[in-house]
């Protein structure tokens, strides 16, 4: 795997012996989104208990996969060409992961 250098963070690459390869680190960022469309407030009487949702209404769920060289794992522009040439059945359905 590769490592960084302290002082400028260039990426320093790893001596590989013959038929070695590289191991590079993806992981995978993935966060939910609460859009919180529930209310806060209420008026209530006096001796009247409020009754809340359980949640926090609805969520929006985001993940993606993130290498250390690239960054975002997607397809390149010639790999996309390559893709929307295929049958339909044979394209994938999206490019990025």
């Amino acid at each position: 795997m590769a490592s960084y250098d302290n002082e400028s963070l260039e990426r320093v690459l790893p001596i590989l012996c013959p038929g070695e390869k590289e191991h590079i680190l993806i992981v995978q960022d993935e966060t939910m989104f609460h859009t919180n469309e529930y209310c806060r407030c209420t008026w209530l009487t006096n001796n009247q208990q409020p009754i809340w949702k359980k949640g926090g209404g609805r969520a929006i769920h985001v993940s993606d996969f993130i290498c250390k060289t690239i960054g975002r794992i997607k397809l390149s522009d010639e790999q996309i060409c390559e893709q929307l040439n295929l049958p339909p059945e044979l394209c994938l359905a999206a490019f990025e992961a």
